[in-house]
């Protein structure tokens, strides 16, 4: 059984400096970020390359897991302009800085893309933050994964190019230009 990748959107005051990011909200919109409810997910996240990490983090994530104690699939119906904006971010960022080659660990792009895609929106549901779970630190140098083979990194880089077909191809379906 693969991971939940369900994130919810968790608002962060104007004036409040997001120590993740190591600058002020934006302004214009919701200053919000998109956090993990799931803990292993955060887990395979932080387990990521740096590059990956950083991807996700500039798109507006957290690696820290947060969220409502809402079921799987489901996400408030009042985050969904939040969350898409965090999502294209994601998609652009991902198409800009690339991902081919980079260890993705235990987090799973396809399983990720599917759960977002699957997510449906539930009116009227309580906004009840979690207390977050207590997270391990992040994985020290020693604990890197060994080099992969030149064919397990074909078969990567061959799957990441899947991937992001497959991400062009929803924005293009939702009428989004790359």
């Amino acid at each position: 059984m693969g991971l939940e990748y369900d994130f919810d959107i968790v608002a962060i005051a104007p004036d409040e400096v997001d120590p993740e990011h190591g600058m002020a909200a934006v302004t214009g919109h919701r200053a919000v970020r998109a956090s993990f409810r799931n803990v292993q997910a955060v887990e395979a996240l932080h387990s990521a390359s740096p590059k990956i990490q950083r991807i996700f983090l500039e798109s507006g994530f957290s690696l820290e897991p947060k969220g409502h104690s809402l079921p799987h699939g489901v996400f408030l119906s009042e985050d969904t302009q939040d969350r898409e904006r965090i999502l294209k971010r994601l998609f652009a960022n991902i198409r800009n800085m690339g991902v081919q080659g980079e260890y993705c660990g235990e987090f799973d792009f396809w399983h990720f893309l599917d759960d977002v895609r699957r997510a449906r929106p539930r009116a009227n549901a309580a906004r009840k933050a979690q207390d977050p779970a207590p997270t391990t630190p992040h994985p020290r140098a020693e604990n890197k994964p060994k080099r992969r083979s030149v064919q397990g990194r074909i078969g990567f880089a061959l799957g990441l190019a899947v991937v992001v077909i497959v991400v062009l191809r929803y924005l293009a379906s939702e009428g989004t230009a790359p």
